[in-house]
């Protein structure tokens, strides 16, 4: 176990003292910004629906051991990485940033807080169910005034600091996000990963997309054939906040015919100004409502009449 301090400050309520309600949203906000965080490094998105996976449960298990004054301290223990996630980050390589099997999920909320402030974030941390849970601090809080400060009691080093204007870039970033969309995008599939339905398929000469089955639509036995061949991909793609792609959620995936390669170009956001969706309608995201919005999907069209309808 990592232990941490949770310093507190800017509550209505005495020094070293912290009413049950506001209690109970301080950490919902850590533990939805942890798990969010963590399930982003291993699935693409940090926010689903349904039950929650049992790795993740263990993942963000604290137990607070105190609470001290001198502002408001909670004191946590958080698992390590490698005691309840060691398969989903054991293996190196495929998403482009992997955390230590040392660190804890706690660390990674801390990354994506982080990340924020810089001036140019990638986005390699966060998406914008990560950044709603780190505004979940702000509304425990109250509003102003709030100031939340994790320290890690083992080596003694700041892990994140979150106050009025930290959230406020936050919610810059989240504006800034693309809104996900639709694309068909064909590549070679050059790697599965299938205990998670994860691939990745290679665009062009030089570019890649990482990608993973919507398990609504479709079994991991449905790459096993695609396998290092030309493969046609339809699906919703999420972006980062800096415009490149994050993944593609495939609905659709089979061998490439006559006339694919047109659809052989890595996905791009909507250019900056045009209309995108509110944080409310992006849940829709991959729902019948959101095609509604954006488009319907192909049917069974066949792809001469699709590669048609662009002339």
């Amino acid at each position: 176990m990592q232990r941490y301090q949770l310093r507190i400050r800017g509550l209505r309520e005495s020094t070293g003292q912290i009413k049950a309600t506001s209690l109970r949203d301080v950490l919902d906000a850590l533990i939805k910004t942890a798990e969010r965080s963590t399930r982003l490094l291993v699935t693409g998105k940090g926010g689903e629906k349904g039950k929650k996976p049992g790795w993740l449960e263990e993942t963000v298990d604290f137990t607070v051991t105190g609470l001290e004054s001198g502002s408001t301290v909670l004191a946590i223990d958080a698992p390590r990485l490698r005691e309840t996630a060691y398969e989903k980050f054991a293996q190196q390589g495929f998403w482009n940033e992997q955390p230590s099997l040392d660190d804890t999920s706690l660390d990674l909320a801390a990354r994506a807080i982080k990340e924020t402030q810089t001036d140019d974030p990638a986005g390699d941390y966060f998406d914008s169910s990560v950044l709603e849970a780190i505004l979940k601090f702000w509304n425990a809080a109250g509003g102003a005034g709030g100031h939340y400060e994790l320290i890690s009691q083992d080596d003694g080093h700041n892990r994140f600091t979150l106050d009025e204007r930290i959230c406020d870039r936050v919610k810059e970033r989240l504006n800034n996000i693309p809104s996900p969309r639709a694309f068909i995008v064909s590549g070679r599939l050059d790697e599965i990963k299938h205990g998670s339905g994860r691939f990745r398929l290679l665009v062009g000469a030089d570019s890649q997309l990482l990608g993973r089955l919507d398990p609504t639509k479709l079994d991991v036995e449905d790459l096993r054939f695609l396998w290092g061949r030309q493969t046609i991909v339809e699906g919703m793609v999420y972006f980062k906040v800096n415009g490149q792609p994050r993944l593609i959620e495939a609905r659709r995936i089979g061998s490439n015919e006559e006339g694919d390669s047109v659809f052989q170009a890595m996905p791009a956001a909507e250019a900056p100004g045009l209309q995108r969706l509110t944080p409310a309608r992006e849940k829709y995201a991959g729902s019948a409502g959101f095609m509604e919005l954006w488009g319907a999907w192909p049917g069974d069209e066949p792809i001469e009449e699709l590669l048609g309808q662009l002339d």
